[in-house]
């Protein structure tokens, strides 16, 4: 068998695995965040600081809304709070 400095004594070829870093957690430095989208209720001059606490309240509870769904996510991975932006609808009569 030959010894050599970089292999050592092993035999044949060796194998550290794979290491897949493509994909990274952005929540772990993410700690504030601004959406705009269409909600039941809430300001529209200015953006609302909304947590968990007062979701239903400035929002409006709306589970299908993908806007309100949006905002939960983002408090759902750790966010303290989100700015959220109401914007009225595109079409005319909504």
């Amino acid at each position: 068998m030959n010894t050599t400095k970089i292999l050592g004594e092993a035999v044949g070829i060796q194998s550290q695995g794979i290491v897949d870093r493509t994909e990274t957690q952005t929540n772990v430095g993410l700690t504030s965040a601004i959406i705009t989208g269409q909600f039941k209720r809430g300001r529209v001059d200015r953006p609302m600081t909304i947590h968990n606490g007062n979701i239903r309240g400035q929002l409006g509870y709306e589970p299908n809304n993908p806007y309100y769904m949006a905002v939960q996510d983002c408090l759902d991975t750790g966010v303290p709070s989100v700015q959220v932006l109401r914007v009225g609808s595109l079409i005319s009569g909504e």
